[in-house]
């Protein structure tokens, strides 16, 4: 009985959540208090390999091509962003006693993209290298999950989150160098790029309570932030002063994160 009880509080809790985001009622919630939020993070990105948007592209050329190097696998670059800094802010609200919501601002920067290409015929070492910067704003819902299932957790008040929203990311000039190459042909820069794409997170964590009106909140965290490319353009070489016209290139991030943030109420 006991059971069945707390299921149907359970879902009771949930219908008032649907209700509440669809019809605009956080209003008048029994919660409401507003608060700020601020964290500081590092990331760590996934595989990042980047390819031709269009690898039959002729007029611009297609960087890469529709063929595979070497190694087996298509022609492109391999590598990663590496590890970054996050700063995020945030302005939020209580809707419920164990529902919150904000939007957030996020800058990732101090990036590099490290990896290596496989073109033929020029060496097996063919690092490649780009800064790349990226700001995103979201949507965040977080449950509070000490109060859902009415647990007394003390100062601990452990959250999951899920959030989306857009990212405008900024990747530089792009260096490919051929050190092996036995001809004149040792280095290649391709325009930088932008793109806006859509972002989503899942988070995990804990709040800490420090005072009334302070909580310090430790996360991890998965991001897509989309896409990151280079523009068309002309892509200057060594050899070729006036360099040639080429196409776009692109790749997804994905990357872990953890974050130490405070959370204040007013």
């Amino acid at each position: 009985m006991k059971t069945t009880a707390r299921l149907e509080k359970t879902q009771r809790r949930l219908c008032s959540i649907a209700c509440a985001m669809l019809l605009g009622l956080g209003a008048t919630a029994e919660a409401s208090d507003w608060y700020l939020r601020a964290a500081l993070g590092v990331e760590q990105s996934n595989d990042a390999d980047f390819s031709d948007r269009n690898c039959a592209s002729q007029q611009p050329a297609a960087l890469f091509g529709c063929v595979r190097g070497d190694d087996g696998r298509p022609l492109g670059a391999y590598g990663d962003f590496g590890r970054y800094p996050l700063l995020e802010v945030a302005l939020g609200k209580r809707l419920l006693p164990w529902l919150r919501t904000d939007l957030s601002l996020g800058y990732r920067f101090d990036s590099d993209y490290q990896g290596n290409a496989n073109f033929l015929s020029v060496g097996t070492n063919e690092p490649v290298s780009a800064d790349f910067e990226s700001w995103s704003g979201m949507v965040n819902a977080f449950v509070d999950l000490a109060p859902l299932i009415e647990a007394d957790l003390g100062r601990f008040q452990p959250f999951v989150g899920v959030g989306a929203g857009l990212a405008y990311n900024q990747l530089g000039k792009m260096t490919y160098r051929f050190p092996q190459n036995p001809y004149r042909h040792k280095l290649s820069v391709t325009p930088g790029g932008e793109r806006t794409s859509f972002t989503y997170r899942l988070t995990a964590g804990t709040g800490i309570r420090l005072t009334d009106s302070l909580m310090l909140d430790l996360a991890v965290a998965y991001t897509d932030l989309g896409k990151v490319g280079t523009n068309a353009g002309v892509m200057a070489m060594n050899h070729i002063p006036m360099g040639i016209p080429i196409d776009e290139t692109e790749t997804d991030l994905r990357a872990f994160g953890v974050s130490v943030g405070l959370r204040y109420g007013f």
